[in-house]
Parts: C-alpha cells; structure tokens; sequence
C-alpha cells in the first residue's frame, strides 16, 4: 500500500458512510472494501485480526490500520486539510465548535441510533424491544432541537455557509433515526439539511459506492 492508498472497510448504510464522504470529499484514492453486518461478516477471524472491535469503519493506511470514525475523520481531516473537513486549525474556535457538533453526533445521536435500530443487540428479551426502540427514538426526538433551533436562523450548515464533515454525520444519524420511526416533520431544518447534503457530489460518489457493493 502506497502512501497515497488507503482502504476503508464499511458496511452499506452504517455510520462508515461518513468516512466514506469524507475520503471522497478529499479526493482521496482508496479501496472500499464492504462487509456484510447482517452476515456477521465484522464478526469473521479474517476481519477481526484486523480490528478486534468487530466494528466498522476500520481504515487501512501506509503507516497501519485504526478505527473509530471521531479519529480517522481528524486524521483525513489532518492528511488532506484542503478537503476542508474541519475548519482549518487558524480559526480554533469554528474548529472546536465544529468538533463539538461532531462529538455530540458521534457520541450521542450515534447510541441512540444503535439502539432504535438493533435492540435485540441491548437485550435477548424481545418483549423488550419496542420500548427500547421507542425510548430511544424519543431521546432522539429530544436531542435534536439543539441543531434544528441552530438551523433555523437560514443557515447552509451547521458552521454557515461553509460545510464540515459534522453536517455528514449529523445527515446520516438523523436520516436512520427517520428510518427507523423518527418523525421528520418535526424537524424540517434538519430535513432540508439532508436535502442539501443529498445533492453534494462527494456524497452521491460515496453513496454510489455503497450501492455497488449491495
């Protein structure tokens, strides 16, 4: 592997989405490599001697393999600071303000996500799931007027007129929460904020990549 070449393990539709716009926001050449969540495929020893997390998304590099997305974003972000990810490092308080857009949807929208859409991963007892699923959805439903009020003002993005790598995956957590019994019409910033996302090239190029590999 060049130091130019990278490999991005992801799975359609999981939150490995962002990095997927992200490599293509950079212009980055990479191999998309997918594997099968429902087929357990992140659970095969092949796959886990690469990250025993059993997770994705898993980014392959020149200098070695890491996870987690908060850390390969801000190492894309570092690796390609023309690609604008982040605010550059000279303006330190747009960039800690989006890194904490960035945080609360990683760490929180994220869980919420996790729980909606797979409960019988928190617990065995089906008779459990709905609520967990319902709760979950209602948490969500609590959490995100903090960026529908934000967006309200007519605003592009969470930052203004200038995109981050937060807006992709806020799109992305918003967008399974929908999908999973969210009602989006109580949030119609953040609906139109996944219009616009929807129409930016770097994010159709990596859709289109997840949905060759269905």
């Amino acid at each position: 592997m060049t130091d130019t070449s990278m490999a991005l393990y992801f799975a359609p539709g999981a939150c490995s989405r962002v990095v997927l716009v992200a490599l293509e926001e950079a212009g980055a050449r990479y191999e998309a490599r997918p594997l099968s969540l429902a087929d357990g495929q992140q659970r095969r020893e092949g796959y886990l001697a690469l990250n025993p997390k059993g997770k994705v998304p898993l980014l392959a590099t020149a200098g070695g393999v890491f996870s987690e997305s908060l850390a390969i974003l801000a190492w894309l972000d570092a690796r390609f600071a023309q690609a604008g990810l982040l605010p550059p490092a000279s303006n330190a308080w747009g960039r800690a303000q989006a890194m904490s857009w960035l945080a609360w949807s990683v760490g929180t929208l994220h869980p919420l996500v996790y729980r909606a859409r797979m409960p019988a991963r928190i617990h065995p007892d089906a008779a459990t799931h709905a609520a967990l699923r319902s709760t979950a959805l209602a948490e969500m439903a609590q959490q995100l007027p903090v960026a529908e009020e934000v967006l309200a003002d007519g605003r592009s993005w969470l930052m203004g007129e200038a995109w981050c790598i937060a807006d992709t995956h806020l799109c992305w957590a918003f967008g399974r929460g929908v999908d999973s019994g969210l009602d989006a019409t109580q949030f119609p910033h953040l609906a139109a904020l996944v219009e616009r996302h929807s129409r930016r090239p770097a994010f159709q190029r990596a859709l289109a990549r997840e949905t060759a590999r269905c």
